[in-house]
This record gives C-alpha cells, sequence and structure tokens, in this order.
C-alpha cells in the first residue's frame, strides 16, 4: 500500500510538471503579451508551442504548431493577430500549411 501511495504521489507531481512552461523570451519583451499568446495556445488540445532566441540579441521567434487548421482559426479568432501585433519591433506572422491538415504559425520578432 506504501509502494502505490508514492507511486501515485510520483505520478501526480509528474503529470502536473507541464502545468508550469517556461518562456524563453522570459524578461525579454512584454510578460503580458506572451502570457495571452501562451493562454491561448494552453486552451487548443493539439496544439505545440516553441520559444527560439538563439538567433541572435534582438530577435526571437515562437512558433505554435497545431493539428487541424480549426484549430489555428481558433487562435486567430481569440486574438492571436491583435496579440502579435502589440510587441515592440519588426514582427512578421507567417502560416504554413502542412500535407496532415495542420498548420504552423512563426511569429518572429526583430527589435
Amino acid at each position: 500500500m506504501k509502494n502505490l501511495l508514492c507511486s501515485t504521489a510520483l505520478g501526480v507531481v509528474l503529470a502536473a510538471a507541464p502545468a508550469f512552461p517556461h518562456h524563453g523570451s522570459d524578461g525579454m519583451v512584454d510578460d503580458d503579451i506572451y502570457s495571452m499568446i501562451d493562454e491561448m495556445v494552453t486552451d487548443t488540445p493539439h496544439a505545440t508551442l516553441e520559444f527560439d532566441d538563439d538567433m541572435g540579441d534582438d530577435t526571437t521567434e515562437t512558433t505554435v504548431t497545431t493539428r487541424s487548421v480549426r484549430d489555428t482559426e481558433n487562435l486567430i479568432d481569440d486574438g492571436l493577430l491583435e496579440y502579435a501585433s502589440m510587441l515592440d519591433g519588426d514582427v512578421t506572422l507567417v502560416i504554413e500549411f502542412d500535407d496532415n491538415g495542420g498548420a504552423t504559425v512563426l511569429i518572429r520578432q526583430e527589435e
């Protein structure tokens, strides 16, 4: 019984770990904008979010990959374009569709 309780507690801790994400661009840009984008992606059941800031000191890339075009449409309906337009500097947004019916949204910010 003690082993079952310990195993269950460990499983709960490991399952809760993804609920505490860390942004790769934390502290570089307005935190409110990235938290809004992160909240939209969190509510989408089949989407992943990646931050890439290894491109240089003043460039940040955010990639959102969804399994269906409808999920991408939902993100746009929820204000993705509005939030991306609030970013500082030159912002580029590219949507690419894959052969499996999914889509990838790339947001590149250059300050």
